[in-house]
């Protein structure tokens, strides 16, 4: 039996005061001319203890651990980089109208926003904070924060929820300090509001995982879950931020209580309900793909965060059928564009395999869910410019609500509506939910299944999605024959050039076997992280070159290997460089190995571009067969080994056998040439013989089942 979850929290007014000495004073203006996305820095060392003088935490724990009012509520908690647009009939009649006021009024590229708004005392404390909440989930935080500004004036003192409608605007605007600033703020002020006070500490962990404070942010998911036991999406919070730190003992403790939380709950008493009601948060899919290669437990969880986002459980759709068309006519492929959330795979190369389709077998009209700050057109690292040209019709429909959004879609008749994350955006979502085309689409990634009936297909590949997964899965499974999206082209060599660097340079040994992870702290679990001890242990010199880390994380991982009988000093951390440098030195290893079951797609697509031999264990949910089907496309099935005994077997032979190596090597160059990870027009003909099966079951009447991969004609 697990242990029962402790009551010793760290309180919120010991992390109010260990966030002290990092937040900057208030700023005399409120924010700058034009918002930036700010790259999360590196974890810092844990804030020291309070002096002996202050008070001790957990004498001052039982006042903030207090029982709240019901009822239970269901929260989707995954931060979001778009925004999600409540129902029409949720909203107040005068949104639309401000909405439409602010549309009108000439907005600066660099601002996105539109000169202050007027002062709103009239319309109500409550109504104005539920116009800002609106107005940041339609994407426009900077409109929202204008109109918290004019709300009932200050001198009194603002409300948290105030405050907490703040935090998720700076937040929008990846603005993490001031985030934090005002989600503290709302902590303080939350009394026995127990869903503000669990709102407040949501915002607030997330703000300090973005400032790169991931100790303290644990601290605030772990309060959540000492309130709220039962709350899911808080234990897999907490256990992300322990293993980002490489706190393995806690990171045990939470993915225990995140087991708990994952069972079937008891049925309460009534009078236990009132005095301990709960708070439950929806465990992100993607998040617990990390943990976990359970393929019916991600399903579960996808299909909780559907229903919770949208706030209604949501049922297939009978089978229907497509506009009449005239016999050979093009078909209509709508695509639904937008953000995706920090960490996803990039869109653009699918972007690119759609732009490669026959124009004169597919109609392409573009759905741009874009805000104007992310309008790329004019760039150089995206394909949105040769999108535009290649589409017979583009709609900009940031500011459409889902219901407008819908039926535009289906004025177009479309017969099959591609969305590249439907995770990414509640209000996508619940377009996607009133199904405006005839057949829906997604692409798998690292999670499985969408969770949405209303997602008729789910794109995938022979090794990524095998049919065997469609019992975990709510759409039918669509196999691609080769892979079932094109791969990022390599990083460009950097400017200006400059010599490779050594191996002396980087602190390696200049003959030993160099076995190499650059995953991020978060996904080297302690299993793994033992079993690449005992490859170390069978191979004689050999070292791991890892990721740079924290000075808290290289010690803890430092003090892991001398506990398994390794010298820490066979541990080298890597200094962190941009893209192209980093590409530059990793041929300087000799074998990446991959992580399990979060399989890095990225740094192992990196590793194979540069002509370095990878490793991967084949588990069974998608997330952890993604290194698997790099290596399926290149033609090393053989450096894909099925269970921990087999790679390590693999992995010591590799490194005992430098001619096995070099002959790896050699099959990658030459393999290489052939373009056969990225290739978006190969997969481009691959993709359209898929569809056209789609379709010709749409039109027998046929409802979606399992397509097995057909070679392309």
């Amino acid at each position: 039996m697990p242990e029962p979850l402790p009551r010793r929290t760290l309180p919120q007014q010991a992390l109010l005061d260990a966030l002290a000495s990092r937040l900057p004073a208030e700023p005399a203006t409120r924010r700058p001319e034009s918002p930036q996305r700010l790259t999360p820095p590196a974890a810092s060392a844990p804030p020291p203890s309070p002096p002996p003088s202050s008070p001790s935490p957990l004498d001052r724990a039982a006042a903030l651990l207090r029982g709240r009012p019901d009822p239970t509520i269901l929260i989707y908690e995954r931060p979001r980089p778009g925004r999600a647009a409540p129902a029409a009939a949720d909203r107040p009649p005068h949104l639309a109208q401000l909405l439409g006021e602010l549309a009108a009024q000439p907005r600066s590229r660099a601002t996105a926003r539109p000169e202050p708004l007027a002062p709103t005392r009239d319309a109500g404390a409550d109504s104005g904070l539920s116009l800002a909440r609106q107005l940041t989930e339609a994407g426009r935080p900077g409109e929202a924060l204008d109109l918290l500004d004019h709300l009932d004036p200050a001198p009194q003192p603002r409300t948290a929820s105030w405050h907490l409608a703040r935090a998720a605007a700076w937040l929008q605007l990846q603005r993490p300090q001031e985030a934090a600033r005002e989600a503290s703020a709302a902590l303080t002020r939350t009394g026995i509001d127990a869903p503000v006070r669990h709102a407040a500490l949501q915002q607030l962990g997330q703000a300090l995982t973005l400032q790169g404070e991931i100790a303290e942010a644990a601290w605030c998911h772990r309060t959540r879950l000492a309130e709220h036991p039962r709350d899911s999406g808080a234990a897999l919070q907490a256990a992300s931020a322990a293993a980002t730190e490489a706190d393995w003992p806690a990171l045990a403790q939470d993915l225990s209580r995140l087991e708990q939380t994952l069972q079937p709950a008891p049925t309460p008493a009534a009078a236990a309900a009132q005095a301990r009601p709960e708070i439950r948060t929806a465990p992100d899919p993607a998040l617990l793909a990390a943990f976990t290669d359970d393929p019916a437990r991600l399903r579960q969880a996808a299909e909780q965060a559907v229903q919770a986002r949208l706030g209604r459980r949501v049922e297939r759709s009978p089978t229907r059928r497509r506009a009449a068309r005239a016999p050979g006519s093009r078909l209509r492929l709508g695509l639904l564009l937008g953000a995706v959330p920090a960490g996803a795979p990039s869109p653009w190369p699918i972007v690119e395999m759609l732009i490669a389709l026959d124009p004169a077998q597919f109609d392409l009209t573009v759905y741009a869910d874009l805000p104007d700050a992310a309008d790329t057109s004019t760039g150089t690292d995206t394909p949105l410019q040769p999108l535009r040209e290649r589409s017979s019709r583009w709609h900009d429909c940031h500011d459409s609500d889902e219901e407008a959004l819908a039926l535009t879609i289906s004025a177009d008749a479309i017969d099959l509506l591609a969305v590249l994350d439907a995770r990414a955006d509640t209000r996508r979502l619940a377009t996607l939910a009133r199904h405006p085309a005839a057949l829906q689409i997604a692409w798998a990634d690292g999670a499985g299944s969408t969770g949405a009936p209303f997602i008729d297909y789910l794109v995938g590949d022979r090794e990524r999605t095998p049919i065997e997964l469609a019992a975990d899965t709510v759409e039918a499974i669509a196999q691609m024959p080769a892979r079932h999206r094109p791969s990022e082209a390599p990083a460009a060599a950097p400017e200006p050039p400059f010599d490779p660097p050594t191996r002396a340079d980087c602190g390696l040994p200049e003959t030993a076997m160099v076995y190499a992870c650059f995953a991020r702290p978060g996904a080297i679990l302690p299993e793994q992280f033992a079993a690449w001890c005992r490859v170390l242990a069978d191979t004689e010199g050999a070292v791991l070159w890892l990721r740079g880390a924290t000075p808290t994380v290289r010690a803890r991982l430092q003090e892991a290997a001398a506990g398994l009988g390794i010298d820490p000093r066979r541990l080298v951390f890597a200094a962190e460089l941009e893209r192209d440098r980093h590409a530059a030195r990793l041929p300087l290893a000799d074998l990446v190995l991959d992580t399990f079951p979060d399989s890095g797609e990225r740094r192992c697509l990196e590793a194979l571009q540069q002509g370095v031999p990878v490793l991967s264990r084949r588990g069974r949910c998608p997330g952890s067969r993604r290194a698997a089907a790099l290596l399926q496309a290149v033609g090393l099935p053989e450096l894909v080994c099925d269970g921990p005994e087999r790679l390590h077997i693999e992995a010591v032979r590799l490194g005992r056998d430098a001619a096995r190596r070099a002959a790896l090597r050699d099959q990658l160059r030459q393999r290489l040439q052939a373009d056969p990870l990225h290739d978006p027009a190969g997969l481009a003909r691959d993709f359209a013989a898929l569809v056209r099966r789609m379709v010709d079951r749409l039109d027998a009447g046929l409802p979606p089942v399992p397509l097995a991969a057909l070679p392309a004609p």
